[in-house]
């Protein structure tokens, strides 16, 4: 494809040329003399590769890092681990009126997104992240398991999965910024800040949706 402006006419101004073309040659783009040959492309499909191997790797951990939480979280409270006062601190939690459900649910909710928020702009967050995910799940797993309270599964499932890909995101970010100190230049093209942040955003969103779900469910159903 070209497109070509005539410079020597004398009633036109002073102008460019701009030629760009796709040669018969696979994987090789030629535009306005800048060639990208195979070996650079398959350069290109590497850092993608190993991008995307990233974020799969960072979600297993997550993922398994939550199951085991609530695996040893119903464990803990099936064989009768929790006492008199663990039982009546897990009841309060759904005691009160909607608002009062909702703030803790929001607010406990919250700070775990925000600590995950923060640890992907440290070098280690990538090693500790997988922490909340941990906690989440042996707390969502020790709740439903002690109290038996079925219809706060969804919200419960809901926060969990929300951590897990806030834990996620939070350890690629912070590889990026990491692997970026160390002057590889291929993390340039990973995650942005802002979008970054966009992320959590709508991760918080979700968790004030289950935090809203929890504070109904409550005040109609165990009040």
């Amino acid at each position: 494809m070209e497109n070509v402006i005539d410079l020597t006419a004398p009633d036109r101004p002073l102008s460019i040329e701009t030629t760009a073309e796709i040669t018969a040659e696979p994987h090789t783009v030629e535009a306005v003399g800048i060639q990208i040959s195979e070996p650079q492309l398959s350069e290109l499909r590497a850092r993608e590769r190993s991008a995307e191997d990233s974020r799969a790797s960072a979600r297993a951990v997550m993922i398994i890092s939550a199951v085991c939480g609530a695996a040893a979280g119903t464990v803990l409270a099936l064989t009768g681990a929790a006492d008199e006062e663990a039982l009546s601190a897990l009841s309060g939690r759904i005691s009160g009126s909607f608002g009062e459900i909702f703030l803790g649910r929001a607010i406990s909710g919250g700070a775990v997104l925000l600590l995950e928020f923060l640890l992907g702009f440290f070098a280690f967050g990538d090693y500790v992240s997988w922490i909340c995910p941990v906690a989440a799940g042996m707390g969502g797993g020790f709740f439903i398991a002690a109290l038996w309270e079925p219809v706060f599964l969804p919200s419960e499932i809901v926060i969990l999965l929300v951590i897990i890909f806030a834990g996620a995101n939070s350890a690629v970010f912070s590889r990026k910024l990491l692997g970026l100190a160390s002057g590889r230049r291929s993390y340039l093209r990973g995650m942005s800040a802002a979008e970054y942040s966009v992320r959590f955003a709508l991760m918080l969103s979700a968790v004030i949706a289950a935090a809203i779900y929890e504070g109904i469910i409550a005040a109609v159903f165990v009040q």
